[in-house]
């Protein structure tokens, strides 16, 4: 059984984070947090409050931190300058590169796919915002995702990035939540 008292419960709903609210799904749904891949990392911001959230899970953090042509047309894309994706990557590096409970894939969500383990506890989708791809990320990864598990994403409802709101519709119907700071999440059935 999880355990959390009133004053950790308010302290993360008052900070309004993507991965305060995913700790809080986890705790109301007794959800046991091991395993966490992050599909577009970028910075690292979302990465630190996940390990502080879960300092127990492995986190597989999937980027191929460099502006690939797919993502670039999705309108989504922070730069096309490459030296600002390795920036964000060596900031990332640095953070988790030394990390035990770490594991850093320099890829494409689809390439990285067999370098994660069969059954992961969550998921987070916040690469390529494009339809086809939040789709095509939703469908995959989903296999990943153990019976009970969660499978999350950012950028719900977005008006500039109608790609995720139209793939999670499309896939989930009304069998999803939507939280604070434009997160999306699904619990898989168990």
């Amino acid at each position: 059984m999880i355990l959390m008292d009133w004053n950790d419960v308010h302290r993360l709903i008052k900070r309004k984070h993507r991965a305060c609210y995913l700790k809080l799904l986890s705790y109301f749904h007794q959800i046991e947090i091991k395993s966490i891949v992050e599909i577009g990392v970028f910075r690292g911001k979302n990465a630190e409050v996940l390990r502080e959230m879960f300092p127990e899970a492995h986190l597989y953090l999937i980027d191929p931190w460099q502006p690939t042509r797919e993502y670039l047309q999705s309108g989504s894309a922070v730069s096309e300058d490459l030296s600002i994706y390795e920036k964000a990557f060596r900031r990332v590096d640095k953070r988790f590169g030394s990390d035990s409970q770490v594991t850093l894939l320099k890829k494409c969500s689809h390439e990285a796919f067999h370098d994660v383990p069969e059954r992961v506890d969550l998921v987070f989708i916040d690469a390529n915002h494009a339809y086809p791809i939040v789709k095509q990320d939703i469908l995959l990864w989903n296999h990943k995702v153990r019976p009970g598990g969660i499978l999350s994403g950012h950028n719900y409802g977005r008006p500039r990035l109608p790609g995720v709101k139209k793939a999670v519709d499309e896939i989930f119907g009304d069998q999803f939540f939507l939280g604070q700071d434009e997160v999306w999440a699904h619990l898989k059935p168990k």
